[in-house]
């Protein structure tokens, strides 16, 4: 092969994979930022799981702070029945008593829901907790591989740099700003022409081009693409096999062929008849 052909190759072998641990290392502070969110969101359920527990508590004293002031309120007016007059008095007095205990009925229900509603919260807490300390130890976790991940493709990164700067010099000046220019617009520069096309883009090359290509000893671009071209006998499909009848017919017609040229030559060395 081609020498300046084969760096050729080789130095996109190792730009795609300096692009890939680009990516890879660009990549990294995003996991990162996802975990952390997931940690955020919930954090901020905790903290609101907390203040509704703390604001259910609140409601609950305030609640059995109305319930003792209603039942003070009943004991005063259970007094003051007793010393009435008449029964209008009284029945003012009862109702009020009535209302009052209503109020009470009223403040135990709220209370008995508060309770409900708080023994779901205090449960929805705890499961936040336990996820929020799983998350933790993601973050963490991700934080450590993100770093010795980082160092190890900065490491391959430096050389796999110092093999491009190498291969480089070798290669003619303007293939190699054509080769730039590919991998710029198409992240690839070289294709391998297989069954008469471009693997790259797939469009037929001449029959002419195309065994130039194959001998692989000189920088020869695809019409359609741009990209430089290479030829690897190992990929190259075995021909298709000859059916067996056709090889029959075809060893027939060479027999028959062949009986006709000796009877034609025999017939030829014949002396005529007198």
């Amino acid at each position: 092969m081609n020498a300046e052909l084969e760096k050729l190759i080789a130095l996109e072998q190792t730009d795609k994979e300096i692009l890939r641990l680009r990516e890879e290392v660009a990549a990294l502070p995003g996991r990162v930022a996802e975990i952390e969110g997931k940690l955020a969101t919930v954090t901020a359920q905790v903290e609101q799981s907390k203040e509704a527990i703390k604001n259910q508590e609140m409601d609950k004293r305030k609640l059995e702070a109305d319930i003792k002031d209603n039942q003070g309120k009943i004991s005063k007016l259970r007094s003051q029945a007793l010393e009435v007059k008449s029964n209008e008095q009284y029945r003012a007095l009862m109702h009020e008593i009535e209302f009052a205990e209503h109020a009470i009925r009223d403040c135990e229900d709220k209370i008995l829901e508060g309770m409900e509603r708080a023994e779901s919260l205090e449960h929805a807490q705890k499961s936040n907790e336990a996820e929020m300390k799983t998350q933790r130890v993601a973050v963490e976790t991700e934080k450590n591989l993100a770093r010795e991940r980082t160092a190890v493709d900065e490491k391959l990164l430096a050389e796999l740099a110092a093999r491009a700067n190498s291969l480089r010099p070798a290669i003619e000046s303007s293939v190699l700003a054509h080769y730039d220019r590919l991998m710029r617009q198409r992240k690839s520069a070289i294709a391998e022409a297989l069954a008469e096309s471009c693997v790259a883009c797939h469009v037929l090359l001449r029959p002419q081009k195309y065994n130039e290509i194959r001998t692989n000893e000189q920088i020869i671009t695809c019409d359609s693409c741009g990209r430089i071209l290479y030829y690897d006998p190992a990929h190259e499909p075995p021909p298709a096999p000859v059916k067996a009848a056709a090889r029959i017919r075809r060893a027939n017609a060479e027999a028959e062929a062949e009986a006709a040229r000796a009877a034609d030559e025999s017939s030829a060395e014949t002396p005529a008849s007198q």
